[in-house]
């Protein structure tokens, strides 16, 4: 079959650039002819070019020539349904990604502020509706089958959403053939909009067979170790400014880190530099496919975001997580981390006591000694077992989207 994919292809993103990729190689060797579809809504491309370093946005830019095949660029519903018509795309998989958000104003509600209180302003593609819904077979002659596959409303608030909104979502939902979520509580939310219609199941992440998907393309460990002139043992750290991390607590876990035999090197993110200081600093520019295969081959990670603990888990990677997910009221007074797709995963990895939530303002991080403790005394059988768990799942899944879009 043509497949097109619709996710966050253009999106200066290390994790969304792998989970496409592990998707498209998937497909390609599964016999099909994946393309992806170049939409960009203007915003999100504004959004991008504006928080991104310019070399690591060029950067992207370039690694997207090499790595898969594009459709001529979409703005619109109509501009995707003339791209599926004119190239004959024969089904749509959608995500996997932050392919369900929706943010009512509640949400996006800031208060206190200089005016008292103000509305936050997503991207399009982060409110309803836009294509990620599959809005866009409204415009086909004929339409397509589409699947939706390990989906996220990335915290969305959905309790919120207005009953007509509700009513066109389940709408949209119903005309997928098939559709999967990554955790819990997008789960709930899709049950919750469809009144239990629809409750989808939990599938993983594509980036838990990265290594099956895209081993061929992924830096060995001699090249990235002589790229980055990397220590035999080193731990990977990488945090936001904003994650009430201190240039001290850094400095005593580097010391911690050294007492056993470790390096510790700061990592960064795909839109900013990591915050601090250790033994050696890696910067932006950076390709996503070596940000893995430098996780892949760390001692260790410590720090936020979710697809560095993916790839962790996935290469059996020791890991403490710094989980910056959850909704956040009163400018943190006020939180819960509830719709953390890390709490999930973790959860149900059997690894919650290697994570700690660090979105509440009076958040205090644990000890240096703690995590490197964490490090030192990581559960790897227990991590390989889940990772194979769950590439089974993920098999599983795409053997059934398949099915599903060959049949509908």
């Amino acid at each position: 079959m043509r497949i097109g994919l619709l996710a966050y292809h253009s999106a200066c993103n290390f994790g969304a650039t792998l989970q496409l990729l592990s998707t498209y190689k998937y497909l390609e060797k599964a016999g099909h002819n994946p393309l992806v579809i170049n939409w960009i809504p203007l915003d999100l491309e504004a959004f991008y070019k504006k928080r991104t370093p310019k070399e690591q946005f060029i950067n992207q830019q370039e690694l997207r020539k090499i790595i898969w095949e594009e459709t001529p660029i979409c703005r619109t519903d109509e501009e995707i349904a003339t791209v599926i018509n004119k190239l004959g795309i024969d089904a749509v998989i959608i995500g996997s990604d932050a392919v369900a958000q929706h943010h009512p104003w509640q949400e996006r509600l800031i208060f206190p502020t200089r005016r008292l209180f103000s509305i936050i302003k997503y991207t399009s593609d982060r409110m309803f509706p836009n294509p990620y819904w599959g809005t866009f077979n409204n415009n086909l002659k004929q339409s397509v089958p589409t699947a939706v596959i390990s989906a996220s409303c990335q915290d969305s608030a959905y309790k919120f959403i207005p009953r007509s909104i509700r009513k066109i979502m389940t709408e949209s939902l119903s005309h997928h053939s098939y559709y999967s979520v990554r955790d819990t509580w997008t789960q709930e939310m899709i049950s919750s909009i469809t009144k239990g219609k629809i409750t989808p199941d939990i599938t993983p992440d594509p980036v838990f067979a990265f290594n099956y998907n895209a081993s061929e393309i992924t830096p060995s460990r001699k090249e990235i170790t002589e790229r980055y002139q990397l220590p035999e043992k080193y731990l990977l750290l990488s945090f936001f400014k904003t994650s009430h991390v201190t240039s001290e607590w850094i400095t005593s876990f580097c010391n911690s880190a050294h007492l056993h035999g470790y390096k510790c090197i700061v990592l960064p993110f795909s839109m900013q530099n990591a915050f601090g200081v250790a033994d050696q600093t890696i910067k932006l520019p950076l390709s996503p496919l070596e940000w893995y295969a430098l996780i892949k081959y760390s001692s260790g990670y410590v720090g936020n975001n979710m697809h560095p603990i993916v790839v962790s888990i996935h290469n059996e990677v020791p890991f403490y997580s710094f989980d910056n997910y959850g909704i956040k009221h009163l400018r943190g007074h006020i939180t819960s981390d509830k719709s953390s797709k890390i709490r999930h995963l973790l959860t149900l990895a059997g690894f919650e006591s290697s994570r700690v939530s660090c979105i509440s303002n009076k958040f205090t991080p644990p000890s240096p000694e703690l995590v490197l403790n964490h490090i030192n005394n990581f559960d790897k059988a227990k991590a390989h077992k889940f990772a194979e768990a769950y590439y089974t799942l993920y098999t599983s899944m795409m053997k059934t989207v398949l099915s599903q879009l060959a049949t509908s």
